[in-house]
Formats: structure tokens, sequence, C-alpha cells
């Protein structure tokens, strides 16, 4: 069973790649933004809540035997050791796909093209404004990962990401390969 978290920055493509994953695999997401569109200004402290429920849900997917994908920045060294207590619970192997945009000026573009879609106010929005975000909580995004960690550019076509996502996994894992798995469980849908 696998628990994979997605980690970046906002606009690196992890929401991008967690729905696109989700539909290949057919596993579920749970994205910590959901949780906080819904509570912000309603509860204090709602970001760190909004990843509670997010871990607190994929806890209850993985005990039903449900492979699951969190979306969020996983930011915090707490947040990822929260993870990998779950995981461990759980008896699921953890994974952290993280998500980097080299190219800064498309990067820049993602984030200003937010403003149109009338996000939530914490949403990142603003390129200049998320600069300064970034650069705060930079050296507490560069935290060790003591699980298999692969790092993945989105400018790239994202069926090769998935492509290289799905591999890796693969090599990762004890069991029948993932597309067999995708596949079974499509199958067992129809």
């Amino acid at each position: 069973m696998w628990m994979i978290a997605l980690k970046g920055f906002s606009s690196s493509g992890k929401s991008t790649l967690g729905r696109a994953l989700s539909r290949q695999l057919g596993w579920p997401i749970i994205d910590k933004d959901d949780i906080k569109d819904l509570i912000d200004g309603r509860a204090p402290e709602a970001g760190g809540l909004a990843y509670a429920v997010m871990l607190n849900v994929a806890r209850r997917q993985l005990l039903q035997g449900l492979n699951v994908i969190c979306d969020s920045p996983l930011t915090f060294s707490m947040t990822y050791e929260h993870a990998r207590h779950i995981a461990t619970e759980t008896h699921a192997s953890l994974a952290i796909i993280e998500c980097r945009c080299s190219d800064e000026h498309e990067w820049s573009q993602r984030i200003n093209a937010r403003k149109a879609l009338q996000l939530a106010a914490h949403h990142q929005t603003d390129w200049d404004s998320f600069q300064v975000y970034r650069h705060k909580l930079l050296s507490e995004a560069n935290y060790p990962i003591n699980d298999p960690l692969l790092v993945v550019d989105t400018v790239r076509p994202l069926h090769e990401i998935i492509d290289e996502v799905i591999v890796w996994l693969d090599r990762h894992s004890g069991q029948s390969s993932l597309e067999d798995t995708a596949a079974w469980e499509k199958e067992m849908t129809i």
C-alpha cells in the first residue's frame, strides 16, 4: 500500500500531477487546499487544521486498504513526520514526490494566472508577494527526507512525468506492477 505525499511550493505543479496520478492509478487524492478553502477564516490555525484533516482522511483510506495521494506543500518537517507516523501505523510505504518548476518565467505566469480563478484568499496569486513568502520559508522547507523521494521538473510534459512516477513507484514496490494494478482496478469497476 502506498501513501504518496506531494511536496512543493505554490504553482509548482503538485495539484496537476496529483489529479493526473489519481486518474491514472485510480487512487483517492486528498487536497489540503480543498479543506483550507472551507475552514479558512472560520477556525483558528486553519492551515495546521487543514493539514491535520488531510492526514486523518489519508489515514482512514489507508486503514481501508486503499493507496492514497496527499496534495500539500509539505513545507514543514513536523507535517512530514506526521505522515511518516501514519504510514508506519497503517503499514503503508511512504513516498515523497517533490514538484519544482525550473523555469521561473513559467512559474511566475502560473501564479499570476491564478488571479482570474477567484481562489480563496490564502492562495498565492501574485508572483512578487510569493517571492517574499518563498524566501521566508525556504530554509524550513529544505528538511531531510528519509523515505523514497522523487523530484520532478513540471516544465516537462505531464504524460512524461506520470510515466516517470509510475516506473519509479514500481521500482520501489515489492508488489505487482502499478500499471497492472490500475488496469485490474478499472476492470473491476466496469
